[in-house]
C-alpha cells in the first residue's frame, strides 16, 4: 500500500508543481476562488480482470446493478484555464455476471454429508454467477484544465471499503479438488462468498470531462481505474486478479 500512496503521492505533487511552475502564480490563495458543488450520479461498470484469461470461455450475461454515486466537490482556479480539485463521494460499484470457465480456480462451500458446509478448493468447469457490490467512500485528487464550457480532468483517487459483497454460485459442472489434475467432484450447484476477503482500500486513475451548462449545472463523465487489486495476492479464492473500472455519469451543482 505504501508504494501506491508514494507513487500517487509523488504524481500529484508533480502535477501540481509543474502548473504552479509553468504559470508562474503570483496570488496569495484566496478562499474567493474555490468553488464548492455537490454531485449525484451513477457507476457503471465491472469489477474484472485487466484482461480475460483462458479460464473464463464465454460471458453468457452482464448486467449493472443499482450502483449511485453522491458526495461533494471543491476546485480552485490557478487561472482562467487551470484549476485543482479534490472532493468526497460515496460510491457504490457493482454488477452481476454469469460466466461459461474452465479449470477455475476457486474455493466453494459443499455439504460435507451431515447437514454442515465446509469449504473445498479446486478448479471449476462449468457455470459460474458472481454478484459484486461494493461501497466506497472516495477522495479524488485531480488538476484540471478548462476550454470554454468544457472542463478536462485527470488525477488519482483514493477509496476507503465501506461494505462489501462478492458472492454468487457455481453449477453444472465438476470440481477438481486442489488443481486441475485432483480428484473430480460433480457439482450440481454450490455456492461462495468472498465478501469478508475484500480489500478495505482502493487506489486507482480518476480521468473525467465535464460540460457547463449556465453558471450552476454541469454534467459529469467520469472514469475511474483500479491499480489496487480488489483482493489481496494471499487469497486464493479468484484464480486472477480483479481491479475496479467505471464509468460515472453525473451531474454537478455549484453552490457557491
Amino acid at each position: 500500500m505504501k508504494k501506491y500512496i508514494t507513487l500517487s503521492l509523488y504524481c500529484c505533487l508533480l502535477v501540481g508543481s509543474s502548473i504552479l511552475y509553468a504559470q508562474d502564480i503570483k496570488r496569495k490563495f484566496s478562499f474567493d476562488q474555490i468553488k464548492h458543488s455537490m454531485t449525484l450520479g451513477y457507476n457503471i461498470g465491472a469489477t474484472a480482470p485487466f484482461s480475460f484469461p483462458n479460464t473464463i470461455r464465454q460471458i453468457n450475461s452482464y448486467a449493472p446493478i443499482f450502483s449511485p454515486s453522491f458526495g461533494y466537490q471543491a476546485t480552485y482556479d490557478l487561472s482562467s484555464k487551470l484549476f485543482v480539485g479534490t472532493g468526497l463521494s460515496v460510491d457504490v460499484k457493482g454488477m452481476k455476471v454469469t460466466d461459461s470457465v474452465q479449470y477455475f480456480h476457486t474455493i466453494i462451500s459443499v455439504d460435507n454429508g451431515n447437514g454442515e458446509k465446509g469449504s473445498f478448493e479446486g478448479d471449476f468447469t462449468g457455470t459460474n454467477a458472481t454478484t459484486s457490490r461494493n461501497v466506497y467512500l472516495t477522495l479524488p485528487v485531480f488538476a484540471g484544465y478548462r476550454q470554454g464550457e468544457w472542463d478536462f480532468k485527470l488525477g488519482m483517487y483514493f477509496a476507503c471499503l465501506l461494505s462489501a459483497e462478492f458472492k454468487g454460485t457455481v453449477s453444472d459442472g465438476y470440481i477438481r479438488k486442489g488443481n486441475s489434475l485432483g480428484e473430480k467432484v460433480l457439482i450440481e450447484s454450490a455456492d461462495f462468498d468472498f465478501s469478508r476477503e475484500v480489500r478495505s482500500f482502493d487506489i486507482g486513475a480518476h480521468l473525467g470531462v465535464s460540460k457547463h451548462f449556465g453558471q450552476r449545472w454541469e454534467a459529469d463523465l467520469t472514469g475511474q481505474l483500479g491499480l489496487n487489486p480488489v483482493f489481496p495476492s494471499s487469497f486464493r479464492g479468484v484464480g486472477y486478479n480483479l481491479h475496479n473500472m467505471y464509468l460515472t455519469l453525473g451531474v454537478a451543482y455549484r453552490l457557491w
